[in-house]
């Protein structure tokens, strides 16, 4: 399968869609990202022993990249559905893109080592990786300045 399609499918129809169906603020999930790709660069070569014990054998793509990509978004699914929310359509919109966006940078080595890339495929991905540290720095400060400086609205009970 062409390396754009699968990055198109993990960016698009699965994180953009969790967190903007969710309504989760970016600022939380972007620093829970930020956790789990710290806990993948710690244990994902310890860990994926351990996995394959308990089981679960895989070739492609290769454990090892699973276990990584597992804890890039362990912290985060978890607060997908809890914490802050936002409602209105471009916040949603602009938290989910930046989320997918953050997830796919962290993501990239995992997937660049269990990927075959060629051609256009190979550009983009290219792109991507070249653009990767400004991709997470940028993440990670919009992350803390959402959390340090947007106010969440409270509502009220009854408005539920």
């Amino acid at each position: 399968m062409n390396v754009l399609i699968i990055v198109a499918i993990i960016f698009g129809g699965v994180l953009f869609a969790l967190a903007f169906f969710t309504k989760r603020r970016f600022g939380v999930l972007g620093l829970a990202l930020t956790a789990g790709a710290t806990l993948s660069g710690l244990w994902a070569n310890e860990l994926t022993p351990y996995v394959q014990q308990a089981g679960l054998e895989l070739v492609a793509p290769p454990l090892e990249t699973v276990v990584a990509a597992g804890l890039i978004l362990l912290p985060a699914t978890a607060l997908l559905f809890s914490g802050p929310t936002v409602h209105k359509f471009p916040q949603k919109v602009v938290g989910a893109a930046l989320f997918a966006l953050l997830a796919l940078a962290f993501m990239l080595e995992p997937l660049g080592n269990a990927l075959v890339l060629e051609g256009d495929g190979k550009t983009a991905f290219g792109y991507l990786t070249d653009y990767r540290g400004w991709i997470i720095t940028a993440g990670i400060l919009y992350a803390l300045f959402d959390l340090l400086f947007v106010k969440t609205l409270k509502h009220d009970k009854e408005h539920h």
